[in-house]
């Protein structure tokens, strides 16, 4: 068999940093590159071996004297030195020039192992934005050649060994890692062979691009080959960690980002490599950068890495079934009631999408209704970048949020939700050694009450159905409008009087909410879309939650230090009923809370309760304004006079009486619909 190019282009690099078995892992700049060339058909060498040094790209990056003294030179030579693109572009000159390779003649880097190529020249031309030409994305690695060759040479690990297993004379040679000598053996070496009879064909190949892929939950992958990785942003993409991998060979669709309970990426990153000597090598870029985070890099399993990668969904399967080397973007935030249609007209004609319409698959609750959110297939890197700029332009009335995604987000968002809720299942933990209290700011003006005002307790909601939510973060300035902004599309679907606002015993607000919903699927969908989502510079929790675990955390009290055997103790929640936009509490004596006697609308009910271990404090909350919460103007001032309700969403068939009985108990409504205008 002959070879399969005329000219071997031996390449050794040195860095500042770390070399030797080491190369690469410090990220430390190239200052150093040597080449030389063998005729494969003469077995000659074609004049002799250069070097070119390299400046380093920063100015603090120093030489080592030991680096100097081993390379003869002083330090001055590196500063005066060009960078390490302008040398790239004057070796590949070189090789076309003296190779007259523009006539047919086809060469092949040869380096003394994977390292020089994979680790060092390939990660750092991607850090500078220096473009490798083609033939580095091939290359003979002489280990692998000679233990082709010769099977029985096992303990070889350096160019000296395979010199002396060879008896080769080196004699004279000094082996310092820094690349003359270490190139002129290795051209001996590779003469040797050629001599013997050996051919230098199937090169070892670096990935170009990104393949993406899908995994099924019966495959098998090797723990010899999978990493994890953590610390990532988390608007990376599989595109990001296949850079940051880069010169490394990561198996098709072998990226799989991993989600939180919440559907959310975490920051972590599965990765599948084609062997475990590249899986070898992804190990030690250990606290690389990506940007400007480092990643943590540590040893994963095959069944981990198929955990987050494989799907269980149809949906998922049948959609990227159509992903030939696409590049998928995720929709995050879309009104439920977008088409299709909308989302490619949103895009344009000038970031088409990949199949039109076949080319966007909605995200679906179990029960069919939409979720916000839907993967988009793109051509082209180009066309995907274009997607991107579109990142909180409008779609109607909400902005939308565009990211990069993956084939393995897509398999874990459709086969979690469709399998499992995205949330935890437990309440949320509740705050019970500090008593919260919930009140208006406007108490200390209403009138002192009398004891006999106290009326049995009921509670805001109850039971073990979770149609509530908890909101906690929120800025302390926020205000019932901020929150229902923040809910966007699901604040339709809030109850009436549904929000209630927390605050501490001194009147300040604890950044916390409670907000009944219409069903459970509407609390799950609210915790799904708006968990750790922004209100100002803040990001909010939003956790999904029944009546019983709200009332929980509400009624969680202090420990008291002076227990009595009996202690009469107060606790203030709101009426079923609602009366009025306001809630009105006073201040009592001693500092503390106590509900309004005056027949005001809205005044805190309260209950007297006998306890033994535990002092309850007591509680308050102020409920939202008793209108639509998808009402443009939320509540109308309670002192303004001749206030106009608008009601929308009437049946076809409402009669007055319905209305005003709609309205029975605010006080503010005439009697037998009059005022009331038809529309």
């Amino acid at each position: 068999m002959a070879n399969a190019h005329n000219y071997l282009v031996i390449v050794f690099c040195t860095t500042a940093g770390q070399r030797g078995a080491l190369l690469g892992t410090d990220e430390t700049d190239l200052v150093l590159l040597v080449w030389g060339v063998i005729d494969v058909e003469t077995n000659k060498l074609v004049g002799f071996f250069k070097q070119s040094f390299v400046r380093p790209d920063s100015d603090s990056v120093e030489v080592s004297e030991d680096l100097c003294k081993a390379l003869g030179v002083q330090r001055d030579v590196f500063k005066g030195a060009a960078k390490m693109e302008k040398v790239l572009q004057q070796f590949e000159e070189f090789l076309y020039r003296e190779l007259n390779l523009s006539q047919g003649n086809t060469l092949c880097l040869l380096t003394d192992g994977q390292l020089h190529i994979r680790q060092c020249l390939h990660p750092q031309a991607l850090n500078k934005n220096v473009e490798l030409p083609d033939f580095f994305y091939s290359f003979f690695d002489l280990r692998k050649e000679m233990q082709k060759f010769h099977p029985g040479a096992t303990t070889i690990t350096t160019v000296k060994d395979m010199a002396d297993y060879l008896k080769i004379d080196t004699g004279s040679y000094n082996f310092t890692e820094t690349g003359l000598d270490e190139c002129r053996a290795m051209a001996s070496i590779v003469q040797r062979l050629i001599h013997e009879g050996h051919r230098f064909t199937n090169p070892d190949q670096i990935r170009r691009k990104y393949e993406p892929g899908t995994f099924d939950k019966t495959d098998t992958v090797s723990d010899n080959s999978v990493v994890k990785a953590r610390g990532l942003p988390w608007q990376a993409s599989d595109r990001d960690v296949f850079r940051f991998f880069k010169g490394l060979n990561i198996a098709k669709g072998g990226v799989a980002l991993c989600l939180n309970h919440y559907g959310r990426r975490n920051g972590e990153v599965m990765v599948h490599f084609e062997s475990s000597q590249h899986r070898d090598m992804a190990l030690q870029r250990h606290r690389h950068n990506l940007g400007n985070r480092y990643v943590e890099v540590f040893k994963g399993t095959g069944d981990e890495f198929i955990k987050v990668a494989a799907g269980t969904s149809r949906d998922a399967a049948m959609f990227l079934s159509r992903d030939d080397g696409h590049i998928i973007v995720r929709m995050r935030g879309l009104p439920f009631t977008a088409s299709a249609r909308e989302v490619v007209d949103f895009f344009g004609p000038a970031i088409p999408v990949s199949g039109a319409e076949e080319g966007i698959l909605f995200v679906k609750q179990r029960n069919g209704k939409m979720t916000g959110d839907a993967f988009v297939l793109f051509s082209t890197e180009e066309v995907a970048n274009k997607a991107l700029e579109k990142h909180k332009d409008y779609l109607k009335n909400r902005y939308i949020e565009i990211f990069r995604s993956t084939t393995a987000e897509v398999q874990q968002v459709l086969s979690r939700l469709h399998s499992e809720p995205l949330v935890p299942e437990g309440p949320p933990q509740a705050n019970v050694m500090v008593p919260n209290i919930i009140h208006p700011p406007q108490a200390h003006l209403i009138p002192q009450p009398h004891p006999a005002a106290f009326v049995p307790q009921q509670l805001i909601t109850c039971g073990m159905i979770r149609d509530c939510i908890r909101m906690r973060g929120l800025p302390f300035k926020a205000t019932i409008e901020d929150i229902m902004r923040f809910l966007g599309e699901t604040a339709n679907y809030i109850r009436p009087h549904g929000v209630h606002m927390v605050y501490t015993m001194q009147g300040n607000p604890t950044g916390e909410a409670f907000i009944q919903m219409m069903s459970a699927e509407r609390a799950l969908q609210a915790a799904q879309t708006c968990h750790r989502k922004y209100m100002g510079e803040r990001y909010v929790e939003v956790f999904q939650c029944s009546g019983d675990e709200m009332n929980l955390a509400l009624m969680s009290g202090a420990r008291s230090k002076a227990v009595q055997p009996q202690v009469t103790v107060q606790s203030a929640i709101a009426p079923t009923t609602p009366q009025f936009p306001y809630q009105q509490q006073l201040h009592s004596p001693n500092g503390g809370m106590i509900p309004s006697t005056a027949p005001l609308p809205g005044t805190i009910q309260a209950r007297q309760q006998t306890t033994h271990a535990y002092i309850q404090q007591p509680l308050y909350y102020f409920p939202s304004p008793p209108v639509s919460p998808t009402t443009s103007q939320l509540y109308h001032h309670p002192h303004a006079s001749n206030a106009i309700i608008r009601l929308r969403g009437l049946h076809v068939g409402a009669t007055p009486q319905e209305v005003a009985n709609f309205f029975q108990g605010y006080g503010a409504m005439p009697q037998h619909g009059a005022g009331i205008e038809w529309q």
